[in-house]
């Protein structure tokens, strides 16, 4: 009798626990976090984090690093940042097939302008990196708001990562902000981003590495456009299979461009610009320059940066009077196979339109728009002859040639001088 009861009450219990264990379960699907320190010591406790109206300490990150498969991240009302001077990042998070969103009306605030002194990370104050996406790999993030970033937005080293519908709003920095990258790639393979909205300082896109990489449906404001670049100096030099569509880049310094490492090595090829909207932008439209040193262009391309398989189609626009609507500087033989299809950029000084402008610009550019190393004379070429048969911005392209021609021909140095002082070049262009 007693064996009985000790059986009936091991069962009762043994039925209590498994009718609780639903519950315990139940408990470690979701979690609510307010404070980093619960988040970073709770993570992998939950598949579904719920942030919610977090203060981050200063010169801490908040660490989503190490998520179990399949978690999904919510950020919550308003997530802020303390203030240190420090290298962060103000975020992080990896793992394997997470899902990093927010609730409705959610927002992520960096308020930078605690940072911000015009010297972005080249001097000044040490500020913060904002968002390491850092071995997140076949996950997502979508629909987060950000605003106000120190410096660099996202820093992305992932695989198989998709980023929609990203807001990184830094507008409030144009006078003192600087270096606020939206997205910076390296190293990464298949990173679809798709709907991004930017206001900021810096590259809205930067490729520094990679491949299989997409950039589609986005709005750059602000800053220096969409870039392949700066490439070479890392351990990874490699850009490959990347497309930029269906985007509009206003306001900014540039609009796309290539940038590779003075006497670097590296490749960049298989890259697509492909219906991309310019407007408001003041210094190049499209550029491609093997020249950079320290950041900064030289004026002097090496060639151990091969470019090569570049498409760009349907790219237009409008660049400030003074800035270049196409400025191409490669090393000798380093630029090969590129196609142009529908590019129209104007507004700058001319030549303007230089790739659809036919027979006569052959005589000063080449298929690229790049002004010839060597004039491309025929032999029953005078200068008589031209002169009366070219107006408006092609006089202007003319007198640069002539200028050429002084350098090039040294035997007709009298006549190309003559020429390039008669007042008829000078006259008003629109009147002819």
């Amino acid at each position: 009798m007693q064996l009985l009861q000790s059986s009936v009450i091991a069962a009762t219990v043994g039925a209590a626990l498994v009718a609780a264990a639903p519950v315990e379960l139940e408990a470690r699907d979701s979690c609510t976090f307010t404070s980093a320190a619960d988040a970073k010591s709770g993570k992998t406790s939950c598949s579904t984090i719920t942030l919610s109206n977090i203060e981050v300490p200063a010169g801490e990150t908040l660490d989503l690093t190490g998520l179990n498969d399949g978690t999904t991240v919510i950020f919550s009302g308003e997530t802020t940042f303390g203030y240190k001077e420090w290298e962060g990042p103000l975020i992080s998070v990896s793992g394997t097939n997470i899902k990093v969103q927010q609730a409705s009306g959610a927002k992520i605030d960096g308020d930078g302008s605690r940072w911000w002194d015009g010297e972005g990370g080249n001097g000044g104050k040490t500020k913060p990196k904002f968002f390491y996406a850092h071995k997140l790999d076949s996950s997502s993030i979508t629909g987060l708001q950000i605003y106000n970033t120190p410096v660099q937005g996202f820093s992305i080293q992932s695989d198989n990562l998709n980023i929609t519908d990203v807001t990184i709003d830094n507008s409030a920095g144009t006078a003192e902000g600087h270096n606020t990258d939206a997205f910076d790639i390296g190293s990464s393979t298949y990173i679809n981003i798709d709907g991004a909205t930017v206001y900021n300082q810096d590259d809205c896109l930067a490729i520094n590495s990679g491949s299989h990489i997409t950039f589609t449906n986005g709005y750059c404001d602000g800053g220096h456009g969409l870039s392949i670049g700066s490439v070479g100096g890392r351990s990874d030099n490699t850009v490959e299979d990347v497309t930029i569509s269906n985007s509009k880049v206003v306001n900014s310094q540039n609009g796309v461009r290539i940038k590779t490492v003075y006497d670097a090595t590296g490749t960049v090829s298989n890259v697509k610009f492909e219906d991309i909207t310019l407007s408001g932008i003041t210094k190049y439209g499209l550029v491609v320059e093997q020249d950079y040193e320290n950041g900064s262009p030289t004026g002097t391309p090496t060639n151990g940066i091969t470019v090569s398989g570049i498409t760009f189609e349907k790219v237009t626009g409008t660049v400030e009077s003074d800035a270049t609507d196409i400025y191409i500087l490669c090393g000798s033989g380093s630029c090969t196979d590129w196609t142009w299809s529908g590019v129209s950029i104007t507004g700058g000084p001319p030549p303007q339109d230089t790739l659809a402008r036919g027979r006569r610009s052959e005589l000063f550019y080449t298929s690229d728009g790049t002004l010839r190393n060597e004039a491309r004379v025929p032999a029953t070429f005078k200068f008589e002859n031209i002169i009366k048969n070219i107006h408006g911005d092609d006089k202007i392209m003319f007198i640069k040639f002539v200028s050429k021609t002084i350098e090039w021909h040294p035997e007709e140095r009298s006549t190309a001088k003559d020429l390039l002082e008669d007042p008829w070049l000078y006259a008003d262009f629109d009147d002819d």
